[in-house]
């Protein structure tokens, strides 16, 4: 078995080792492809303030808000508490400041209903800016949540304006 050359002795060995080095090899390639590699990425911690309805960050109308998405699974709420004593149109506009995010936005209404949904729509666009519009009610609370699509990362603007009807 000395004398075989080393091509020889590898073509010897079993299929199936060769099969578990290549999934493990596979496995490994792809767990290192979903944790995030930002900066931070080695404190898995997590801004516990804006991660849900219920601790939403306030936004004002006509006034820009910077926010940063810094890993896939960051999202960032934020509720509108009133737009005034009469219905309107709001606008919002998310400014993307990143060239890779690939952003998405919701808004519910204070029931937690789904009113709009921008997102698959800009899946292909890693730096596009999002622009959505819906009726609100007056005196009726809106949250909308920022996401990132795909594990992108990346800073942006928010701004929401009104227009009576």
């Amino acid at each position: 078995m000395a004398s075989q050359t080393l091509f020889k002795r590898l073509r010897a060995i079993d299929v199936r080792v060769w099969a578990a080095l290549c999934a493990s090899v596979l496995l490994i390639g792809g767990v290192m492809w979903v944790i995030p590699t930002t900066p931070e990425s080695n404190s898995f911690t997590f801004d516990p303030a804006r991660r849900g309805f219920e601790s939403a960050r306030p936004i004002a109308l006509n006034k820009p808000l910077q926010g940063s998405l810094v890993d896939g699974s960051d999202t960032d709420f934020y509720r509108l508490d009133s737009i005034g004593p009469v219905a309107a149109q709001l606008d919002m506009h998310l400014a993307n400041d990143s060239t890779k995010l690939i952003p998405g936005l919701r808004v519910f209404d204070s029931e937690k209903n789904l009113i709009a949904e921008k997102s698959s729509e800009y899946v292909r666009s890693p730096g596009a800016d999002i622009d959505c519009s819906f009726s609100a009610k007056a005196g009726m609370p809106y949250y909308v949540q920022v996401f990132s699509q795909r594990n992108t990362t990346g800073l942006y603007t928010l701004i929401v304006t009104t227009r009576n009807r």
